[in-house]
């Protein structure tokens, strides 16, 4: 009855003959249908006894949302901030400044020189002696 009423069905009069009740009890019957739908409709005023919405735990929830968000936001710079730490620290920690290959004297300067060029030519020696092929019961030259 109060729903055809509110949904513009049938006018309130016509519901208060069909249901032989006075015009105040309607009214009163509607406002308890209203705060019913509208409690169905906020989980916190359904969640309480009288259906009606109870502002300090909806206060409080909020307050814990709050608090969790600060949580999360603290906890998002933390994060962000050991990111940028190791990202620096992966980095190679020798620069030279330029871009490419390191030039050859860059090279050669941290290593004695002759050291390198007499182990070199040693070495390619040696490997072309190994190299020669000889006949049977000949020795290498």
């Amino acid at each position: 009855m109060v729903l055809s009423v509110l949904s513009g069905e049938k006018p309130v009069t016509d519901a208060i003959a069909e249901t032989k009740i006075s015009r105040g009890t309607y009214y009163q019957l509607e406002a308890k249908a209203l705060n019913a739908m509208l409690a169905a409709l906020n989980p916190i005023a359904s969640a309480s006894e009288s259906g009606r919405a109870d502002l300090s735990a909806a206060a409080a929830r909020i307050g814990q949302l709050q608090a969790q968000v600060e949580r999360l936001e603290q906890e998002n710079r933390r994060t962000q901030r050991l990111l940028l730490l190791t990202r620096k620290s992966m980095r190679s920690p020798v620069t030279t400044g330029r871009r490419g290959r390191l030039p050859k004297s860059a090279l050669l300067g941290s290593i004695p020189s002759g050291s390198v060029r007499s182990r070199g030519l040693k070495a390619k020696a040696m490997s072309s002696a190994a190299s020669i092929p000889t006949r049977a019961g000949e020795s290498a030259p």
